[in-house]
């Protein structure tokens, strides 16, 4: 079983396995996207309460010293938590390769927009000893996709959780 805890079913054949896989991807992808839009609703629930206190009187509103650098680096680290996660959840649709290979491909949707659905109907029976090719390109691809965004999801979680502390200290002082 892998890391995650989601291992895909044996399969019969390599094709099979491999839309299984692609399969997996996509629903890794999804996942991802989901814990970043709840976790880019707390960062900015952060964000606004911290703008919020910066007010004259509150707690945020006349750091000094090194109170006024430890409020900015926290700033900065919740802004970039901010970033990172909408980073996660900004679509990639890979433009510019998507316009070049697109007549040779006809698994991923930005392929597929620019097939005339009668060229693409017979070019499909023709594409059978090509598919496994497009399938493990478009699994690789999806791959790197979901690795890069689980990355900045945690590169987003780091920089919260610093600000947070970083905020706290200001506000305790």
């Amino acid at each position: 079983m892998d890391p995650i805890g989601t291992e895909p079913p044996a399969a019969a054949n390599p094709d099979e396995f491999g839309w299984r896989v692609h399969g997996l991807l996509d629903n890794w992808t999804g996942k991802v996207d989901n814990k970043a839009s709840i976790v880019l609703a707390i960062e900015s629930a952060a964000f606004a309460f911290v703008v919020t206190q910066t007010a004259k009187g509150k707690v945020f509103a006349d750091p000094g010293g090194v109170g006024a650098w430890v409020f900015r680096l926290g700033l900065v680290l919740l802004l970039v938590a901010i970033a990172l996660a909408l980073l996660v959840v900004l679509p990639q649709l890979n433009r510019r390769k998507s316009t070049k290979e697109w007549a040779k491909n006809s698994i991923y949707f930005g392929h597929l927009r620019r097939w005339d659905p009668d060229d693409l109907a017979e070019q499909l029976p023709d594409q059978a000893a090509h598919q496994r090719e497009q399938l493990a390109k478009q699994m690789v691809a999806m791959s790197k996709i979901a690795w890069r965004k689980h990355i900045w999801l945690q590169g987003s979680l780091t920089a919260l959780a610093a600000a947070v502390v970083l905020l706290l200290v200001v506000a305790i002082a």
